[in-house]
């Protein structure tokens, strides 16, 4: 009979991912990960099989809460550019506050891991896949509506958004001032519309 939990899952991956976030995959050690969420180390492989699946599922648990925001931008949005533009803003509270630079988590693992692991690599490409699906129905409604010009195709604009935004995250790393971040945010909207 398979043993019961005795811990909260979801405050444990939590921490986990914090140590990750911080410290990277590789500059984690499962003896961070042993403090950090309190658990033995017997207990993370019984619970969550290796460190690297437990990494794994932190960045999905990190990607769960990012799809949230782009789902409550889509809600709230007049119009798909809108909804483009929220989703942007949205993460500019979390950039500002973010005083240690610790950037995105997704984007962190992409640069750390990217080339490391083709189960990482695939779940990135997907993930990528998915917010370029997102920015193209998004770019595509926008531009049968006329809210968004249509001198170049869908695709190619999902692409440079897709680009713009990862970008933004990145310049966050260092710049916390709102106008900058918003005068990035104006640049990279005005191009589509």
């Amino acid at each position: 009979m398979p043993r019961i939990e005795e811990f909260d899952r979801e405050t444990v991956l939590l921490k986990a991912m914090n140590v990750f976030w911080d410290k990277g995959y590789n500059g984690t050690s499962m003896q961070d990960l042993a403090e950090v969420t309190g658990l033995n180390r017997s207990s993370i492989y019984n619970s969550f099989g290796s460190k690297l699946e437990l990494y794994q599922e932190t960045l999905k648990h990190y990607q769960k809460n990012g799809n949230a925001r782009f789902q409550k931008a889509l809600v709230r949005a007049e119009n798909p550019l809108h909804a483009i533009r929220l989703i942007f803003e949205s993460f500019l509270p979390e950039i500002i506050g973010d005083d240690r630079g610790k950037g995105c988590f997704s984007m962190n693992c992409k640069a750390e891991m990217g080339n490391q692991n083709q189960d990482l690599k695939k779940w990135l490409l997907d993930t990528q896949e998915n917010t370029l699906d997102v920015f193209q129905d998004l770019i595509a409604d926008g531009q049968e509506q006329g809210t968004i010009n249509k001198k170049q195709d869908s695709k190619t604009y999902a692409y440079y958004i897709f680009n713009a935004f990862q970008g933004f995250r990145m310049t966050g790393i260092l710049i916390k001032d709102k106008k900058i971040l918003q005068q990035i945010i104006n640049n990279s909207i005005q191009v589509i519309t």
